[in-house]
């Protein structure tokens, strides 16, 4: 099955679809390549399976996903759907450490979604957020500083405690 039957198939549970779609990038039925025609004619919430499959592979360390896996997913870090936003952040966290680099362009997104009123969305920004900051290529920079202020306004203590424990792993 291709991608867009398996996330149109009314049969197929969400949960059944991710665990397929999960296993088909990792057996490389499907590529990035198809992952980025699919998402053409995809809705953002049948966008979000995919990118939960992404993050269960990232987050897991199931495969080393390629750069294009990365990129794929800094492009949803400003979408429209928080389901995205919150996967696509997570993605960024993940990868973070092997692509120190490549995340400096989401940085500016995740901390705009520090200040969305959705808890799922500013948890993935601050899960993103705190494993960018102590990287050494984050750590002695700016960042550090609005990551304190951020960390100090937010009220959701699940959000604070991911700057917290990454602010405490930084020497000052």
């Amino acid at each position: 099955m291709t991608l867009v039957e398996i996330l149109s198939d009314k049969s197929i549970k969400k949960m059944a679809a991710r665990k397929m779609i999960t296993e088909g990038i990792l057996d490389g039925r499907y590529s990035m390549d198809e992952i980025a025609t699919a998402v053409k004619v995809l809705k953002e919430n049948k966008v979000a399976t995919i990118l939960e499959a992404i993050e269960e592979i990232s987050n897991k360390k199931l495969a080393d996903l390629s750069r294009e896996y990365l990129e794929f997913a800094m492009g949803y870090i400003a979408s429209p759907d928080n389901s995205c936003k919150r996967e696509a952040s997570r993605i960024v966290g993940n990868l973070a450490a092997q692509y120190p680099q490549t995340i400096r362009e989401a940085i500016p997104a995740l901390l705009e979604n520090t200040k969305s009123e959705g808890t799922v969305v500013r948890w993935g920004s601050a899960y993103a957020l705190s494993r960018i900051i102590v990287l050494k290529e984050y750590c002695d920079s700016n960042l550090y500083e609005k990551l304190l202020s951020i960390c100090e306004d937010e009220e959701e203590n699940g959000v604070k405690h991911q700057y917290i424990k990454a602010l405490k792993k930084i020497k000052r």
